[in-house]
């Protein structure tokens, strides 16, 4: 069971989808009564701050993800991981500093 965590895509999926999800909890605990999770995300790209906050919530739930497997020996899931987070990286110059 755990020899099919140790895979650089589960590592990717992992590492793409985490930040979504954390970005998604820091919307429930703060902004669920006040907006929907569209107007959540609009609000912060017409301030500018989107990027900003997923960059940050890439770096908050990635970090842990990949020193967990790191020290679970999962070196090929701990790669995926880090390769997520250089895709996201990539997007964020792109969105700060190309459009």
């Amino acid at each position: 069971m755990l020899k099919r965590l140790d895979n650089i895509v589960i590592g990717f999926l992992l590492g793409t989808f985490a930040p979504l999800f954390g970005l998604f909890l820091y919307y429930i605990f703060t902004f669920r009564n006040q907006t929907s999770f569209n107007g959540f995300v609009a609000y912060f790209k017409s301030i500018h701050l989107f990027v900003a906050y997923v960059s940050l919530a890439c770096y908050i739930t990635n970090l842990p993800l990949f020193f967990l497997f790191i020290r679970k020996e999962k070196y090929q899931a701990a790669r995926g991981v880090l390769f997520a987070t250089m895709a996201y990286t990539i997007w964020v110059i792109y969105e700060k500093f190309i459009s």
